[in-house]
C-alpha cells in the first residue's frame, strides 16, 4: 500500500493532563524547573500496513511562559535513542531562554525510546563498554532475534517523521511544524523537510549531521573537528591555570604541547591493558572518555581533575564517572537501552557479509582523527545488522520548504563538524547556516547571546541571519564553568 503524503489533517486534538507517575519518575531523576503536562496520542503502528493497529506515543508539554503564545515547538534531543519527554522536562528553562518563552515546548518519545516500544536487547550490564565485532553482533542480533526483528522494523526515522505529522495535526495549530532538532534530531529534521517540505513553518537544525553519511552508515567525516576541539581544551586549560587543575599539575607556565605530552605519556602506560579489570582503567576506555568529555565544555574542569587523578595514580578509574551525552546509555527513564543501535542500524543501507567487505572503509575511517579507534567501531556493527526499517528514506535530502530552515553549525563540535551544516544546507533552498564558535556539541553547550538572539528572531518573526554570520560565546570556557558554579 502506498504510504500517505500526510496532507490530510485530522480533526482529533491532544488532551493534556497531569503527568502523575511520569512526573514523579522524572523528578526523581532531574531538576524539573517548570510545570509539565502529559498526553498520549495513538498513531499507526505500521504505516505500511493499516491493519497493524495503533501505537500510543507518550508526549510531554511545558507551556509558554510569555504572551502572546505563538504556538508549539517540537524538540528532539538527539541520539538516536534519546527520550524527548525527559529532555524537555529537564531542559525547558534553557529551551525557553533561547526561543524567547513564547512557545509551548513539546517532547515525545520517538519509537524505540522512552516508553514507546523501547528497543532493548537486554545486553548484560557491566563496567566496560559493550563488546564489539562478532561478539557484539552475536549479543545484539542473535539474542531474541524473532522478537526484535519485528520491533526493529518499526522504529526507523521515516516512521518517526510520520509520527511527527500526526502530532502537529493533533495540536490543532494549522498542521505546520515548528521544530528544534539537536544532533541526530537534525537527521530527523532533514528527513522531515525532504519528505514533507510543505509542512515546515520553522525548523532549527542544531549540531548538524550529514544526512547522506547517516544513511550510508559510515559517519565518515564525523570526527573532522575532534582533534581541533581536543587541542582547544588543552589551550584553554593552559591559558587558565587557576581554573584548570591539569595545567599546574604538569608544571608552571605550561603550553598546550606540554599538556598533550603529559597526557600522551599517561595514556601510553595503559596500552597493554585491553579491558577494565580490578579497577584498572584501560587505554581504550581512557581515550574514549577523554573524547566524550569534549562534547560538554561545562565538564572540562572535572575532566581536567580526572586526568590529574589518572596521571598521578591516585585514582585510575576517576574518569569512569565523567558525565556522558547523546549516544551513551540512555537515562533510567528510558527503557530503550539499545535504541541507539536499533534505530541507526535499521536506517542505514550499509551491509556486509565479512570483515573483508568493510576493510577499505575502516582504513579510511582510521585516517580521520586520532580518536578514530574509539569511535568508528560503533558503525561497523550496523554492517552486520539483520533488521531493516520497513520504510527507509534514502532519497534526495533537498527541497524548497514552506519556510527556510535555519542551521547552526559548531566550529568546535567534536562529532558534527561545521561542514556538515553547509552540506545539509546546500540541499534546502534559501536555508542559512549560522556558525556558532562556542565549544562542544550544540548551541547550549557553550552559550552565545548572539546565537540565541538569532534563533529567537527566526522563530518569532522569521528573521534569517545574513549568510556568513558567526557568533562568539559570551564567556571564555573556564569563566563560563565558573559562572555555572556560582549560579
Amino acid at each position: 500500500m502506498p504510504l500517505g503524503r500526510g496532507d490530510k489533517p485530522h480533526h482529533r486534538r491532544i488532551q493534556w493532563h497531569a503527568c502523575g507517575d511520569t512526573e514523579t519518575e522524572l523528578k526523581e531523576l532531574y531538576t524539573v524547573p517548570l510545570p509539565i503536562e502529559c498526553a498520549t496520542l495513538p498513531v499507526p503502528l505500521d504505516y505500511t500496513n493499516p491493519k497493524a493497529g495503533k501505537l500510543d506515543l507518550d508526549l510531554l508539554r511545558v507551556k509558554a511562559i510569555k504572551e502572546p503564545v505563538l504556538g508549539s515547538v517540537l524538540f528532539d534531543s538527539g541520539g538516536p535513542g534519546g527520550s524527548n519527554v525527559d529532555a524537555v522536562a529537564a531542559l525547558s528553562a534553557q529551551l525557553h531562554g533561547v526561543l524567547g518563552g513564547n512557545y509551548n515546548l513539546i517532547g515525545w518519545d520517538p519509537r524505540g525510546t522512552g516508553k514507546t516500544i523501547p528497543f532493548n536487547c537486554s545486553i548484560p550490564s557491566g563496567p566496560t563498554r559493550p563488546p564489539s565485532g562478532n561478539q557484539r553482533r552475536d549479543v545484539i542480533v542473535q539474542r531474541n532475534l524473532t522478537e526484535f526483528l519485528f520491533q526493529g522494523e518499526l522504529i526507523g526515522t521515516a516512521f518517526v517523521v510520520r509520527d511527527m505529522v500526526e502530532i502537529i495535526d493533533a495540536l490543532g495549530e494549522g498542521g505546520l511544524l515548528r521544530y528544534w532538532g539537536l544532533s541526530y534530531g537534525t537527521q530527523l529534521g532533514s528527513t522531515f523537510a525532504a519528505m514533507f517540505p510543505e509542512r515546515v513553518d520553522r525548523m532549527l537544525l542544531d549540531a548538524v549531521t550529514n544526512p547522506h553519511e547517516y544513511v550510508a552508515g559510515t559517519w565518515m567525516h564525523s570526527l573532522l573537528q575532534a582533534d581541533k576541539v581536543y587541542r582547544a581544551f588543552l589551550t584553554e586549560c593552559a591559558n587558565a591555570p587557576k581554573k584548570c587543575s591539569l595545567a599546574p599539575f604538569v608544571g608552571p607556565k605550561v603550553t598546550a604541547d606540554d599538556l598533550q605530552e603529559a597526557i600522551d605519556a599517561g595514556v601510553q602506560q595503559l596500552l597493554g591493558i585491553s579491558t577494565v579489570q580490578d579497577g584498572t582503567l584501560s587505554y581504550g576506555l581512557l581515550k574514549f572518555l577523554l573524547y566524550r568529555g569534549l562534547y560538554d565544555p561545562n565538564t572540562w574542569s572535572s575532566l581536567a581533575d580526572d586526568l590529574v587523578s589518572v596521571l598521578n595514580g591516585t585514582d585510575s578509574t576517576a574518569m569512569t564517572s565523567t558525565p556522558q551525552t547523546d549516544a551513551d546509555s540512555p537515562s533510567p527513564y528510558s527503557l530503550g537501552q539499545t535504541a541507539f543501535e536499533g534505530i541507526r542500524c535499521s536506517d542505514t543501507v550499509w551491509r556486509a557479509n565479512s570483515a573483508d567487505d568493510i576493510l577499505d572503509i575502516v582504513k579510511e575511517q582510521s585516517t580521520i582523527s586520532s580518536f578514530s579507534d574509539v569511535f568508528y567501531d560503533q558503525t561497523w556493527r550496523c554492517a552486520a545488522w539483520e533488521m531493516d526499517a520497513k520504510e527507509r528514506y534514502i532519497g534526495k535530502f533537498s527541497a524548497k520548504t514552506k519556510f527556510p530552515i535555519l542551521l547552526v553549525g559548531g566550529a568546535y563540535d567534536p562529532v558534527t563538524p561545521l561542514v556538515s551544516a553547509f552540506n545539509t544546507s546546500a540541499g534546502f533552498k534559501d536555508s542559512v547556516v549560522l556558525t556558532h564558535r562556542g565549544y562542544g556539541h550544540g548551541l547550549m553547550s557553550h552559550p552565545s547571546s548572539c546565537t540565541a538572539k538569532a534563533v529567537s528572531a527566526y522563530f518569532a518573526n522569521g528573521a534569517m541571519p545574513e549568510s556568513g554570520t558567526e557568533c562568539e560565546p559570551d564567556l571564555p570556557v573556564f569563566e563560563y564553568i565558573e559562572s555555572l558554579e556560582v549560579s
